[in-house]
């Protein structure tokens, strides 16, 4: 009889090593998965075919849309409740896939990190005005169209999720004195937003090598504690995150990499993520990339996904875009190289490694009421 236990309690410790292995290595365990997968609309080129690639990879492979509105806020029109541009209202027409639930980014900070964004007009990222380009992040009329933005962005789209700053730390990086506005800013529009939508999760994101301070304009900035202080008014903590763009990154990636997430005590998220599968070099500089790195990534965090009970995770890009870079504005092509192998499939539509991983975690059913 004993020497039946011993053998039950045997196969009963292999199996939960084996488990726990599996879990390691970013193989699903888990009967029900509890976040959803996603992806951007950023498309693979510059034509109906690009765009139809991304909705088709969408729907196949995840049951999330992330639209990201960063180039720029139609500050004016919103501030005076004016009807926005054919653009902009275009976008806040979109409908998400069956079946997939959609969250939205706005942000109040341009593409550098660095200040007030971009007019949004008849297209993105137009010149400020003279008198929004003066103004602080704290400016009455910058919170009052920031928060009218958000409430009618909401009121069109419903989103499940909403973003009112993207890679907000990023700001603390570059200019200590912005940030305290900026936070002030926040603090604001998010307390408008959640009394007319107590039920909708609001949160800003955060850059993932700017918070652990490996970026270099980061280092000394008090990441940690900054970043503390105004999750007090963010209902997720929400990441964004691209390993091969620091040299500080160590491989493989660890299973509990991510564990600083947890000290917030607050539901996660990725809100933006990829890796480079082929190695790119951006301004001098020689960026990390290989088909079998992104696969060892997406193994760790899909397995921390599971372990910690993320609501979503989303890869920014469906689909390699070297066929995009050409039609880019030139100052524009060699930063956006640092993305362009970031997609889960090549140009060609011939899936990575890291798909693969990917596929195997959006198999496993998500729990009920997901």
């Amino acid at each position: 009889m004993n020497r039946h236990l011993g053998v039950a309690a045997l196969v009963v410790a292999m199996l939960v090593l084996a488990a726990a292995q599996a879990h390691q290595l970013g193989r699903p365990t888990a009967r029900s998965r509890t976040f959803r997968m996603g992806f951007t609309p950023w498309p693979s080129e510059l034509s109906v075919r690009g765009l139809r690639t991304a909705e088709e990879f969408i729907q196949k492979h995840g049951d999330l849309v992330s639209l990201m509105f960063i180039g720029g806020v139609p500050w004016q029109e919103a501030l005076d409740g004016k009807p926005f541009s054919a653009d902009v209202q275009s976008k806040l027409a979109y409908k998400p896939p069956r079946g997939h639930k959609l969250f939205v980014s706005i942000s109040p900070l341009n593409m550098g990190r660095n200040g007030l964004a971009p007019h949004w007009g008849e297209r993105e990222n137009m010149p400020l005005p003279d008198e929004w380009a003066k103004r602080r992040f704290n400016d009455p009329k910058v919170v009052r169209a920031m928060t009218a933005f958000a409430l009618r962005s909401v009121a069109a789209l419903k989103p499940e999720w909403l973003a009112i700053g993207v890679e907000s730390n990023a700001l603390l990086s570059h200019d200590k004195a912005a940030w305290r506005d900026y936070k002030e800013m926040h603090r604001a529009v998010y307390a408008s937003v959640k009394r007319r939508h107590p039920r909708l999760p609001v949160f800003f994101t955060t850059e993932v090598n700017h918070y652990l301070e490996r970026a270099t304009e980061a280092r000394g900035s008090g990441q940690e504690r900054e970043v503390a202080d105004l999750m007090r008014h963010s209902d997720l903590f929400a990441m964004s995150y691209y390993p091969h763009m620091s040299y500080d990154t160590h491989w493989p990636i660890p299973s509990g990499f991510f564990d600083f997430a947890k000290r917030f005590r607050k539901p996660i998220a990725v809100s933006e993520t990829g890796m480079s599968s082929k190695a790119v070099t951006v301004r001098g500089l020689k960026l990390r990339g290989d088909p079998a790195d992104q696969k060892q990534y997406y193994e760790a965090l899909l397995g921390a996904a599971s372990r910690d009970r993320y609501r979503f995770v989303v890869t920014f890009c469906t689909t390699d875009y070297d066929r995009l870079l050409p039609a880019l504005p030139a100052e524009a092509r060699e930063i956006a190289n640092i993305w362009t192998y970031t997609g889960l499939q090549t140009s060609d539509g011939a899936p990575k490694p890291a798909q693969e991983v990917w596929d195997r975690w959006r198999r496993v059913p998500l729990g009920s009421g997901l």
